[in-house]
C-alpha cells in the first residue's frame, strides 16, 4: 500500500525581505544628519556667523561620534543588545534632528551634531555586527545593500533639504525635518514581525582585544584613509561650486548625484569581489575617486557631474569592501563585530579631522585647491596598504583564546 507524503511547504521569504527592508529604512538614517548642512550652509552662516572651519564642525562632530563610541562597542552591544542598541540609536538621532527645528545659534547646531552623531554612532556599532549574525550566507550582498542604503540616505539629505527649505515656514526647518524618518523606522522596528536575534556574546575574557593586535591598527589607518575622502567631499562641495554661483538646489544636486552613484559603487563592487581577495576592486575604486578629485583640483568647472560621479563610485565602493575585508578576518559574529567597531573607531575618528583640516585650508588659502589634492595624496597612500591585505595571511593573526 503507497502512502502519499504532504508536500513539504517551502519556508516563507517574507521575513528575510522584511528583515532587509528594515536594513535598507535604518542605513538611509545614516546620513542626512550631514548632507543636509551642505545646501544651505551659506544661509547657516549668515544666521549665525559661523567661519568655514566651524561650519566644518557640524560634519566633524558627528564622524567623530561614530569613532568614539565604536571603540566601546563591546560593552554597549553587552549592556543593550541588538534590539535595544538600534532602537536607543534611532531615539537619540532623532533628538538630535529635532534641536534642528529651532532657529539655528552655534551652540544648537553644534549640540545637534553631537547628540545625532550619538545615534548614529550606536547605529554603526550594531548594524554590521547583526548583519553578519543573521545573514552569514549572504554577508557581501548585504553589507553592499545597507551601505547602498546609507549612501542613498546622503543623497537624500542633499537633494531633498533644498526642496524641503522651499516649502517650510523656515527653510533652516528643512534641517529637522530628517526626525520624521528617524521616528518612523523607530516605529517599524518596534513592530512585532520584526525578528532580532539574540547577540550570542562569548564570556567577556574571550572577548577580542583588538587594540593589541597590529592588524587591527592597520585596518583603523586603512578605514580612516578610505573615509576621509567621504568627509572632506561631502562638507564642502556645495559650498565650492556655490562659490561658482551655482544655487543651493543645483549644488545639492551634484551632491546627490555623488551619493547616488555611490550606491552604484556600493552594491556593484562588493558583488564583484566574490572570493576573500578583495584587493583588485579595491584599487579599481581608489584610482576612480583620485581621478575625481583631480578633477576637481584642476578642472572644476569643466566636468563637475562627472568629476562628482568618480568620486562617488570610487568611495562607495571601497567603504563595503573595507567592512567585508574585515569581517573576513574573523569567522565567529560577535568578535568580528567587535574588529569592525575597532577599526570604525580609529577610522571615523582620523576621517573626522578631514572637514576641518580643508575648511583650515579654505580659510588660510581662499579656495578649495589644497583640499581637493590632499585627497589624491591619500589615495596613493590607500594604494601601497591595499597589497597587505592577502587572504592567505588572515589566519592566526588573531588570538581568540586570550
Amino acid at each position: 500500500m503507497q502512502t502519499s507524503s504532504a508536500p513539504v511547504a517551502k519556508p516563507s521569504k517574507l521575513p528575510l525581505l522584511f528583515g532587509l527592508l528594515v536594513l535598507v529604512l535604518l542605513g538611509l538614517n545614516l546620513r542626512p544628519l550631514l548632507t543636509s548642512v551642505g545646501p544651505l550652509t551659506d544661509e547657516l552662516q549668515t544666521i549665525t556667523k559661523l567661519s568655514f572651519s566651524e561650519v566644518s564642525l557640524l560634519t566633524t562632530l558627528p564622524i567623530l561620534m561614530i569613532g568614539l563610541m565604536a571603540l566601546f562597542a563591546g560593552r554597549v552591544t553587552t549592556a543593550l543588545g541588538y534590539k535595544q542598541g538600534i532602537g536607543l540609536g534611532l531615539l537619540v538621532l532623532c533628538a538630535g534632528l529635532v534641536t534642528r527645528l529651532f532657529e539655528p545659534t552655534n551652540i544648537s547646531l553644534i549640540s545637534s551634531a553631537l547628540v545625532g552623531g550619538v545615534g548614529i554612532a550606536l547605529l554603526h556599532i550594531v548594524i554590521p555586527e547583526l548583519t553578519k549574525q543573521k545573514y552569514l550566507n549572504r554577508l557581501g550582498m548585504v553589507t553592499g545593500l545597507w551601505s547602498a542604503a546609507l549612501m542613498g540616505g546622503a543623497a537624500l539629505g542633499a537633494v531633498a533639504t533644498p526642496w524641503a527649505a522651499n516649502l517650510l515656514p523656515e527653510r533652516f526647518q528643512a534641517l529637522g525635518s530628517w526626525s520624521l524618518l528617524a521616528l518612523l523606522v523607530l516605529v517599524i522596528w518596534y513592530l512585532p514581525f520584526n525578528r532580532v536575534p539574540v547577540a550570542s556574546i562569548p564570556p567577556r575574557h574571550l572577548l577580542l582585544r583588538a587594540h593589541r593586535y597590529p592588524r587591527a591598527w592597520l585596518l583603523g589607518i586603512y578605514f580612516a584613509l578610505v573615509n576621509a575622502g567621504y568627509a572632506g567631499f561631502i562638507a564642502w562641495i556645495a559650498p565650492f561650486y556655490a562659490e561658482f554661483d551655482w544655487p543651493a538646489q543645483k549644488a545639492g544636486n551634484l551632491l546627490a548625484l555623488f551619493s547616488l552613484v555611490q550606491v552604484i559603487g556600493a552594491l556593484l563592487l562588493p558583488a564583484l569581489s566574490r572570493t576573500q581577495d578583495r584587493r583588485f576592486w579595491l584599487i579599481l575604486a581608489v584610482l576612480t575617486q583620485m581621478i575625481g578629485f583631480a578633477g576637481l583640483s584642476w578642472f572644476p568647472t569643466e566636468a563637475p557631474w562627472l568629476w562628482s560621479a568618480l568620486c562617488g563610485f570610487g568611495l562607495g565602493g571601497a567603504f563595503p569592501l573595507c567592512i567585508v575585508m574585515a569581517l573576513d578576518h574573523i569567522d565567529n559574529p560577535v568578535q568580528a563585530g567587535r574588529l569592525v567597531s575597532f577599526m570604525q573607531g580609529i577610522g571615523f575618528m582620523f576621517a573626522s579631522l578631514m572637514p576641518l583640516l580643508t575648511g583650515w585650508f579654505r580659510d588660510v588659502s581662499g579656495n578649495y585647491s589644497l583640499g581637493w589634492q590632499l585627497h589624491i595624496l591619500v589615495g596613493l597612500l590607500i594604494l601601497l596598504i591595499t597589497w597587505r591585505f592577502d587572504p592567505k595571511s588572515y589566519k592566526g593573526l588573531f588570538n581568540l583564546q586570550e
